[in-house]
């Protein structure tokens, strides 16, 4: 029912990153699919793929 209401209404989306991090990360409150924006700045879900990116970028900016 949770993922019925997402399909027709949309996610409802928090921010789980850190305020100033240059990686986004969000939740959805009502299904809780996780998301993040890709290079282009749309949103996807969070996927493996995408977790070991982010873990990547973040890394290479706490190197800064």
């Amino acid at each position: 029912m949770k993922e019925l209401n997402c399909k027709i209404f949309g996610h409802s989306m928090t921010k789980t990153s850190a305020p100033f991090a240059q990686v986004k990360e969000y939740k959805c409150t009502c299904c809780s699919k996780e998301f993040t924006k890709d290079g282009y700045g749309e949103i996807v879900v969070l996927d493996s793929y995408w977790k070991h990116n982010n873990e990547n970028l973040r890394a290479s900016f706490a190197l800064k």
